[in-house]
């Protein structure tokens, strides 16, 4: 796997590099980092590598080491974390190519708010208060309420773990029936168990609400309808057949 960063060359640099099986299996991009969240701006990167590198593979990811974490990026005013995060992973898992997932992103951390003596990113200390760094979406990985530092390590960790991510360990949610760690899992299933998903053709789908994606995936005889919308206002949809949806906050459906 490549990470192709070369400016506005980006995509073309993709498409050289993963068309054909004598270079790279695929590459990473950097398109759904942003703060900008919006159906038009994720169509607009879906048609971009499309046109770029149709033969090409990209892996897509929405968090990393790098950028603030995905919930809070995104989050609007009001809006429950929970909900975003189960919304951002079943686009995720509609998107042709392979996926990425940060560490945290299953249980719906959010970016830690860190004091300055715990800083560790020299950005972070450099730029202080203006530019915090890094270091809010590199906090440990938190797998037990009940230990300390969440079961990351019995030593002092290189950075703390906030209090608000203890209570989104992997142990409780594991136990816990429609959890951000459990969806996670389901929609994995889901993508893992479906050819059009893992596989397929991806082609959008026009005449809807501004605030809605929608895109059809096609492969070996399965097809499905991917909706989402990305607005606070309830939207009706109907699929091909004419048959309408459900209100929607994303679905996936077979037709």
């Amino acid at each position: 796997m490549g990470e192709v960063g070369d400016g506005h060359r980006s995509l073309q640099t993709v498409a050289s590099y993963t068309s054909g099986p004598e270079r790279l299996h695929m590459c990473y991009t950097f398109d759904l980092l942003s703060p900008e969240f919006s159906a038009a701006y994720v169509r607009g990167h879906i048609e971009a590598f499309e046109e770029a590198a149709p033969e090409g593979w990209v892996c897509w990811a929405f968090s990393n080491h790098d950028v603030p974490r995905h919930v809070s990026r995104w989050l609007r005013p009001d809006e429950d974390v929970d909900a975003m995060a189960r919304f951002s992973i079943a686009l995720l898992c509609c998107l042709r190519g392979s996926i990425c997932i940060y560490q945290g992103e299953e249980l719906g951390l959010t970016e830690a708010d860190l004091a300055f003596e715990d800083l560790r990113d020299p950005y972070g200390i450099r730029f202080w208060p203006g530019y915090k760094g890094r270091d809010g979406c590199r906090t440990p990985m938190v797998w037990e309420e009940e230990e300390a530092n969440g079961g990351f390590s019995t030593a002092k960790p290189w950075l703390p773990v906030p209090a608000e991510h203890i209570a989104r360990a992997v142990d409780v949610q594991d136990k816990t029936a429609g959890s951000v760690l459990n969806h996670y899992r389901a929609m994995l299933k889901m993508r893992r168990e479906s050819p059009a998903l893992m596989r397929g053709t991806i082609r959008l789908v026009d005449g809807h609400d501004k605030d809605v994606l929608a895109f059809e995936r096609e492969a070996e005889g399965e097809r499905l309808l991917c909706a989402f919308n990305f607005g606070t206002e309830t939207v009706r949809l109907a699929d091909p057949d004419g048959t309408e949806l459900p209100p929607l906050g994303w679905q996936v459906k077979p037709f």
